[in-house]
């Protein structure tokens, strides 16, 4: 394992957290638990969408800002996963006056 991809998982891990957080605020209450899998999965699309990026470009970048750059994607990875399962799963009229 490269160095480049070490780093990339290491800050898709830490990125987690809070944007798994951001994704709970975010996702309503009836497809929370499907908003929380869809920033997953958004994150780890993302985190594989740079690595093929680095990996085929060939390019080299420093350390620190592979790191802050791929956390800050991974981070908006998960909120852009969440927000997608929100409007294919949770859109529509809600059935009673109690799910507003």
């Amino acid at each position: 394992m490269s160095l480049s991809t070490t780093i990339l998982l290491v800050a898709g891990i830490l990125s987690l957290p809070a944007g798994l957080f951001v994704a709970f605020l975010i996702s309503q209450p009836r497809v929370r638990f499907l908003g929380l899998l869809g920033g997953l999965v958004g994150a780890a699309v993302t985190a594989l969408a740079l690595l093929y990026f680095v990996t085929q470009t060939k390019t080299t970048i420093e350390a620190v800002s592979w790191f802050l750059g791929a956390f800050l994607a991974c981070s908006m990875g998960v909120a852009v996963g969440a927000l997608l399962v929100g409007f294919f799963f949770g859109s529509g009229r809600p059935e009673s006056a109690a799910d507003y």
